[in-house]
């Protein structure tokens, strides 16, 4: 096995800040604070898995984040403990920097979740991961890499998200490329906005990083990420007949990639969904927030098409939301493309973003295709997502005027076994946003 690596690159925080403005103002953290106060993490497990050069230097100190020790479980090698200090293992201060972003209090971001519970990576990676064994944690935070690209080691990520659904924020380095586990395509790589960070895409083609957070390194972005993760499964966890859907870690990272904001210099294009530095942009988890609170929203139709190409839908009764989300199948044919459109008025102006992400199967060898468009209401193309590599599609179209849209999500058509087509059926978030 490679060795454990640990991002602790020290760089100066090259952001435009305001005086006064910190990181957590950046992510939008004190304006969802305003909105609803209730939102800390409550009643959420998370894990945070921390490696060092000597395996047992991988505890967080409560005392030092000024959280009860009582919310925590300390796992490595040398076995399980509840209290601090303990026999399985010692505090770290790069795991004290991580918890303070995380969820300490005064700085972190996610102060009030439920448990903590804190592996030693040696531990976690063998006896969970690649044994894909079950664990309470909807957010795992993972503040180091494994020194290079393994497809085998990705693979085991890629697995046990797929089975359990649980959202892994990693990050992707802190130079030079993108390193395993945040190049694996279910979890959430994260890069650092305005410090030391790898650039994309990664080794095996994916657009990496997904994203990125205010911070000098990546060990101490991610747990900002793995935070506001938190944060919008708790409010996930409030939607009634939707909380399956909304709490699916497809959901909760299709909300923070679209809720993220575009820095000046921002690009993309349509076979390359993401910017190869900055992901989606720079986490804001306010307006993720707004986002998961528009509602979840069905298609207006759901079809399988044997026309040429995936026609739009120019008819029918649009939806009069301009900002929501929704989580389900779409269906495809062996000769025919699956199309699920949703037909949305808006009476907003300025730009559209749309994300779509889907997982790479338990098991597979590689993912189905989708695709994402944007029509007016008149039948003309606007834009598109298309990569045929990632397991996300992203829109960020400006410009856009009041009127009726049609997003179509296309499943392509073909036999299972040919590219891009593992099956007749796949599960997709997808979250839009009309008039940012």
């Amino acid at each position: 096995m490679k060795s454990f690596l640990l991002f602790c690159a020290a760089s100066v925080l090259a952001l435009p800040l305001a005086r006064g403005q910190s990181a957590l103002d950046i992510i939008g953290l004190p304006a969802l604070q305003s909105q609803d106060p209730t939102l800390t993490g409550s009643g959420v497990v998370v894990d945070q898995v921390e490696s060092a050069p000597d395996p047992f230097d991988f505890e967080v100190s409560p005392p030092a984040v000024e959280q009860s020790g009582t919310l925590f479980s300390f796992l490595s090698t040398q076995g399980e403990a509840h209290g601090f200090p303990n026999h399985v293992g010692h505090a770290s201060g790069h795991a004290n920097q991580v918890a303070q972003s995380f969820y300490g209090m005064g700085s972190g971001v996610a102060t009030g979740v439920r448990h903590i519970a804190n592996y030693e990576t040696s531990l976690f990676f063998p006896s969970v991961i690649q044994r894909q064994l079950a664990i309470p944690a909807a957010v795992v935070n993972q503040s180091f890499e494994f020194g290079g690209h393994d497809s085998a080691q990705d693979q085991a990520y890629d697995d046990y998200i797929a089975r359990f659904h649980t959202l892994i924020a990693s990050g992707v380095g802190d130079g030079g490329p993108v390193l395993t586990p945040s190049d694996c395509y279910n979890g959430l790589g994260v890069g650092a906005y305005g410090g030391a960070s790898s650039v994309g895409p990664a080794a095996n083609g994916l657009c990496k990083p997904d994203i990125t957070a205010p911070a000098g390194a990546t060990s101490f972005s991610t747990p900002l990420i793995a935070g506001a993760a938190a944060l919008l499964v708790q409010d996930a966890s409030r939607q009634g007949a939707n909380t399956l859907a909304a709490v699916d870690s497809r959901t909760i990272k299709a909300l923070l990639l679209n809720g993220a904001s575009k820095p000046g210099d921002w690009t993309h294009t349509p076979n390359s969904p993401l910017d190869k530095r900055y992901g989606a942009g720079v986490l804001n988890v306010f307006t993720s927030y707004t986002e998961l609170q528009g509602g979840r929203q069905p298609p207006t139709l759901a079809e399988v098409t044997g026309a040429p190409g995936h026609p739009p839908l120019t008819s029918g009764a649009p939806t009069p939301v301009s900002t929501a989300w929704d989580y389900r199948g779409v269906n495809s044919g062996s000769a025919k493309a699956g199309v699920n459109h949703y037909l949305i008025a808006t009476n907003a102006s300025g730009a559209l973003v749309a994300t779509l992400v889907w997982n790479k199967p338990y098991r597979a060898a590689s993912i189905n295709r989708l695709g994402l468009y944007l029509y007016n209401s008149a039948g003309q193309f606007l834009a598109s997502s298309k990569s045929a590599v990632d397991n996300l599609q992203h829109l960020y179209v400006t410009g856009l005027g009041p009127g009726t849209y049609d997003i179509e999500i296309v499943k392509f058509a073909g036999p299972p076994g040919a590219p891009g087509v593992l099956s007749t059926h796949e599960a997709y978030a997808l979250v839009w946003d009309f008039g940012r």
